[in-house]
């Protein structure tokens, strides 16, 4: 099972990346697929959070006891896609909320600039 985990919270969801997004500025992106209304992901989904894709691995028998082994899910960290893009209603109970890496131009503006102040 894929899960999508936002602090400590886990949602289930399907994942797919893109490494150069034609309809976004040529960047580097993931479009993530949940069970949720447009507006909880919209919220959930913002600039600069911090997530990960969370994948369980399967079970296996023990060589030599013959006890079932259920290892500790796979856990890989996406705070690098901190760009929150269009979140896009399939009208099916489901979204799709696109989170970007920065392109080299973002990077180098926020390099020069800075970033916001909170």
């Amino acid at each position: 099972m894929v899960q999508v985990k936002i602090g400590q919270q886990l949602y289930p969801a399907a994942v797919r990346g893109t490494v150069r997004d034609g309809d976004w500025d040529g960047r580097e992106s993931k479009a993530i697929t949940l069970a949720m209304a447009a507006a909880d992901a919209a919220a959930l989904f913002s600039d600069n959070t911090a997530w990960s894709i969370r994948v369980d691995q399967p079970s296996y028998p023990d060589p030599d006891t013959g006890e079932t082994v259920t290892p500790d899910p796979a856990e890989f960290d996406n705070s690098d896609f901190c760009v929150a893009g269009d979140v896009t209603d399939h009208r099916d109970g489901t979204v799709t909320v696109k989170m970007g890496k920065l392109t080299a131009l973002e990077e180098t503006l926020l390099m020069i600039y800075g970033g916001e102040e909170e």
